[in-house]
């Protein structure tokens, strides 16, 4: 006979309903549609698992919504599908974090009688009761303002080792880049508050920190909003046994997967055998969805001399991209083609180059030494700011070099500097 857990939970965080998706343009309001509605749908989602399993309650440990300026449509919805929650006797529980902290959450949308929003001035305490008895303490706090500092782990204090404890916070373990330092605490903060289970928000990437005694998961966010957030996005189904042994189990929610691929074009001689490749890799993300919708970046490396045929024609990405977004027009699930990077080289040895005393060599240590510079955005910054350009254009650029990994678009900046300087030499 299978055991049976003593309960079960749902673990999400950072469901930033109603937030747009970022570095998407120009696409068909069909699309645009799907991509508008996704953050509400893999909340969806969440609620459906809770159900179908028989959760005891859901835990949301921060950032529900994307900032101040929340729609009302966004609350509504919300509040339609804790609802469902309530209706099937599942509680839930959250913390507010940096996006959607207590000072701004207005009171005019009342949540169901199970929700329970914990305050932010203090640790609380909520005893869980099951068939008359107390089987688990649920804590937590929410910030009260966005930029909260402090380290918030350590007002947490187990009140007692009889029951199963989980503690819910919103912060950052260990200063994980890529993430605001808000909240920060160690690893070893969390294990000695004595807990059993820290259920963490605000990293947006699935992240199991420590497996058992005690459990500290990242269930990531629930739905990914840019090409940096790709592969798999949901929550974590856990299960508590009268042990307090823990198991969990990742549980996909994301209704648009976001996917980055690359084609080595060394070998490829001929633009008919690139599209032939590149469809490919359409068609691969298309079954590596599952099912759900996808945005693809696809990036060209390598050296040949598809390289030259390539930078010979006007916006060669935007011709690409356009024919392999014609195949999808009303396709269920789509893959749209978020954007082609084009990082090839010319047929020639760039290290070698390096060393010949010319423009050409001076130029490509000039280069080099610049990827060295501790801080290369701000460098850019100061480079590109001193030219005239700068202030016309510093609004577009200041938004790339947000947005764009500044090495990335350093080595763009080679190759094109490179094709123009060896334009009318032999390679």
């Amino acid at each position: 006979m299978e055991r049976q857990p003593l309960f079960r939970f749902i673990h999400c965080s950072d469901l930033h309903l109603d937030s747009p998706f970022e570095g998407i343009q120009s696409v068909e309001p069909w699309v645009a549609d799907i991509l508008r509605k996704a953050t509400f749908e893999s909340f969806q989602r969440v609620v459906n698992t809770a159900i179908q399993k028989k959760c005891d309650f859901v835990i949301i440990s921060g950032d529900v919504y994307n900032g101040a300026d929340r729609s009302l449509y966004a609350k509504l919805r919300f509040r339609e599908m804790l609802k469902e929650l309530d209706e099937a006797k599942i509680k839930c529980y959250l913390v507010h974090g940096n996006h959607d902290p207590l000072s701004g959450w207005e009171p005019e949308i009342s949540l169901p009688q199970g929700i329970f929003r914990f305050p932010g001035d203090k640790v609380s305490l909520i005893p869980l009761i099951k068939n008359h008895r107390e089987i688990a303490h649920i804590y937590g706090i929410s910030f009260q303002e966005k930029a909260n500092i402090n380290n918030l782990a350590k007002l947490y204090q187990k009140s007692s080792n009889e029951v199963f404890s989980i503690g819910i916070l919103h912060c950052n373990v260990g200063g994980m880049s890529n993430h605001d330092n808000y909240a920060p605490c160690s690893i070893e903060d969390l294990v000695n508050t004595g807990l059993d289970y820290w259920a963490l928000g605000h990293i947006h990437t699935p992240t199991v920190i420590r497996k058992h005694h005690p459990v500290i998961l990242y269930p990531g966010n629930t739905q990914g909003r840019n090409i940096n957030e790709n592969g798999p996005r949901g929550c974590y189904l856990v299960q508590v046994y009268e042990n307090h042994n823990v198991e969990y189990d990742f549980h996909p929610t994301d209704v648009v997967r976001w996917f980055q691929k690359g084609i080595d074009i060394t070998n490829i001689n001929h633009l008919d055998d690139l599209v032939t490749l590149l469809i490919e890799q359409r068609e691969d993300t298309r079954r590596k969805a599952e099912g759900r919708h996808a945005i693809l970046r696809i990036t060209l490396k390598g050296m040949g001399e598809l390289d030259q045929i390539l930078r010979q024609k006007i916006d060669p990405e935007k011709d690409l991209v356009a024919h392999l977004r014609e195949g999808e027009n009303g396709k269920n699930p789509f893959v749209w083609i978020e954007s082609i990077l084009i990082q090839t080289q010319p047929p020639i040895d760039i290290e070698q180059r390096l060393l010949v005393d010319d423009f050409v060599g001076e130029f490509l240590r000039f280069i080099d030494k610049t990827k060295q510079v501790p801080n290369l955005q701000e460098t850019l910054k100061s480079i590109l700011s001193s030219r005239p350009e700068w202030s016309i254009i510093h609004q577009e650029m200041e938004a790339i070099l947000n947005n764009r990994d500044n090495l990335e678009l350093l080595k763009e900046a080679e190759l094109f500097g490179l094709e123009e300087l060896l334009r009318n030499e032999k390679y």
